[in-house]
């Protein structure tokens, strides 16, 4: 099977949910296994603290000359938390799928969640409302861009569920590895609808 890319922050990367065999295991390595995808078809470039800047300048770099099956986007957190250029950043998420049409790939975006933090942190209900006005800015570049370019973007109904606390870590800004699990399972549903047959490989 040809390469499976995942790009994005840490809830790409799968921090809070420890692998079996050490680091993180998160949706992307579940997903791997629901899909019995063979060792080493995911090339996970997502990071800590990344944006949407870091992905289209850093991580696409990074696998530049691959030509995925399929590209995974789990962004916006950090860039929701810490502010963005509404501009700047529709062009960063227009390079990225752009990148993936490119490559012959299709392409999957997952909302920026709303995030546990906000409930258990003091701060200012202008803060607090900003901070979601810009989550709902972000969704709505990789909405229009997704469908501008014919890919999919996992709308936040899909994932209703992670607006649980229980799917979060303490720190109220990772899943665990109960929601790890959850977005796992949707991802998986829509993966297989795009890719059909060939979101299985054979066996023999």
């Amino acid at each position: 099977m040809d390469p499976v890319v995942v790009f994005g922050d840490s809830l790409a990367e799968g921090r809070d949910d420890p692998g079996p065999a050490g680091g993180w295991n998160g949706w992307a390595g579940r997903l791997a296994r629901n899909l019995r995808w063979p060792r080493g078809t995911v090339v996970n470039v997502a990071g800590p603290g990344a944006t949407m800047a870091d992905v289209v300048g850093v991580q696409l770099p990074r696998v530049e000359g691959l030509r995925p099956r399929l590209a995974l986007l789990n962004c916006g957190m950090n860039d929701a938390l810490n502010g963005f250029d509404r501009a700047r950043l529709a062009g960063q998420v227009k390079e990225w799928f752009g990148w993936a049409a490119a490559a012959g790939a299709q392409a999957v975006a997952a909302p920026v969640p709303h995030p546990p933090l906000l409930e258990r942190t003091i701060i200012s209900n202008f803060r607090k409302g900003r901070i979601l006005q810009r989550v709902g800015e972000f969704n709505e570049e990789l909405r229009d861009n997704a469908r501008a370019f014919g890919m999919t973007f996992l709308e936040p109904a899909a994932v209703a569920a992670v607006e649980d606390p229980s799917l979060w870590s303490s720190d109220g800004i990772h899943l665990n590895s109960v929601g790890h699990a959850h977005v796992a399972e949707v991802i998986t549903e829509i993966v297989s609808g795009l890719l059909g047959e060939q979101a299985i490989p054979a066996s023999g």
